[in-house]
């Protein structure tokens, strides 16, 4: 699938009730769709969830889901206003999910050119805030080095890697992990025992478990535990 937007929605429910993927599928399916129309979901505590599978066009922006990668938060209203006022109501764990699946979804689809709200592409209140500037403000607050990636070559960005890649980016990359209670042997070969290491991190951290060391895995090596 070929994905050129990331669109944020909120399940217009209340900031308590506290759903995920299948409540949304069956609400999907209630209304006489195929199922859950989101690609990925968050709930209250920050736990990621699947929803459409990412080989599958979403159903989520009325006609226009071609090209479009949908999440969404669980929330979006409040009971002191009632049905009908859209807010922000994301917790501060799911902020931080966003902010990592976003990541998650740039690198792993770097065809998508624009992370956009839902209010952006219709008449609506969701998700409830303005998704640019969030994103924005997300974007210039990352280091885009905190550390040198490793020693000599201070490059402007960490490489993407995976099972496969080889040399110095690996061995700082097995260094890191192993600061974080790995055992790898650093010798700069990104094989089975590091790919294994990568996915064990990548779920502690509640990021997308792919084995791929992309922008997001790489900020939470570097984030203090």
């Amino acid at each position: 699938m070929r994905f050129d937007t990331l669109v944020w929605h909120y399940t217009a429910t209340y900031e308590d009730q506290d759903i995920g993927a299948r409540e949304i599928d069956a609400m999907h399916k209630a209304r006489g769709w195929s199922g859950i129309g989101y690609h990925k979901a968050i709930r209250l505590d920050g736990t990621v969830e699947d929803g459409r599978a990412l080989t599958r066009t979403g159903s989520h922006v009325g006609g226009q889901n071609a090209g479009k990668l949908g999440c969404v938060y669980i929330g979006g209203l409040k009971r002191a206003t009632g049905p009908n006022i859209g807010s922000d109501t994301r917790t501060d764990a799911q902020k931080r999910a966003m902010t990592s699946l976003t990541l998650d979804m740039l690198t792993r689809f770097p065809t998508i050119q624009r992370v956009v709200g839902h209010m952006d592409l219709a008449a609506t209140q969701c998700p409830g805030f303005d998704v640019r500037a969030w994103w924005g403000t997300v974007k210039s607050g990352i280091p885009v080095n905190p550390s040198p990636p490793y020693a000599g070559n201070p490059v402007v960005s960490y490489p993407t890697l995976r099972r496969g890649s080889k040399g110095n980016p690996v061995r700082t990359l097995q260094g890191e992990l192993n600061k974080r209670g790995a055992r790898l042997v650093v010798d700069g070969d990104f094989g089975g025992a590091t790919d294994a290491a990568v996915r064990a991190f990548q779920r502690s951290q509640r990021l997308e478990t792919d084995g791929i060391v992309g922008p997001a895995t790489w900020a939470a090596l570097f984030t203090p535990s």
